[in-house]
């Protein structure tokens, strides 16, 4: 498996497989992981948007995203990692980190092997100085994973969220990228 950046060609299979992501979310042996109700499995069409949108619009500007994905050797995608732009010209230097890996390809190193791909893509863009990322305090799978690859929690907020009637905690975290050379 390698990691490739996604054209707008991918998008259709990677909708499906955030769809997949989302039919997990909070079921069985899974923790909520996306901070929505456990009872969305459809990808919303503004997220399909922003996506759509943003890997057509060029870094630096608003609205950008970038867009990583793992695919199994049939093609279907089977982790990804996204960044985008913090929608404030103010904060130009830091950029948001999303991510997930489908449950069957888990605790094989595909989670980190996305992490180092976009810290080198940040390394070696000069204006970016900061990776953040907001996780699910309970998601201790991925707050561990995110602490292995060199992110620090700045911030938890109690009850940040409010899902299905429970107050979830979210976790901020960061990682200077330009410390990680």
């Amino acid at each position: 498996m390698k990691v490739v950046q996604a054209k707008k060609s991918d998008l259709d299979s990677f909708f499906l497989y955030l769809e997949h992501q989302l039919s997990e979310n909070g079921q069985d042996q899974f923790p909520l992981f996306m901070p929505i109700s456990k009872n969305i499995n459809e990808l919303s069409d503004s997220t399909k948007d922003k996506f759509s949108n943003g890997v057509s619009i060029e870094f630096g500007n608003i609205g950008w995203r970038k867009l990583w994905v793992v695919t199994d050797s049939a093609g279907v995608v089977k982790g990804h990692v996204d960044l985008r732009h913090h929608d404030d010209i103010a904060l130009s230097n830091r950029v948001l980190l999303g991510m997930g890996v489908d449950s069957s390809y888990r605790n094989k190193g595909i989670g980190k092997t996305l992490i180092d791909t976009v810290l080198v893509y940040c390394q070696k863009n000069q204006s970016i100085d900061f990776l953040d990322l907001s996780v699910l305090s309970s998601n201790q799978a991925a707050k561990s994973l995110y602490v292995k690859s060199g992110f620090t929690v700045e911030d938890e907020v109690y009850a940040h969220h409010c899902i299905d009637g429970e107050n979830i905690t979210e976790s901020s975290m960061t990682i200077r990228v330009k410390d990680q050379l």
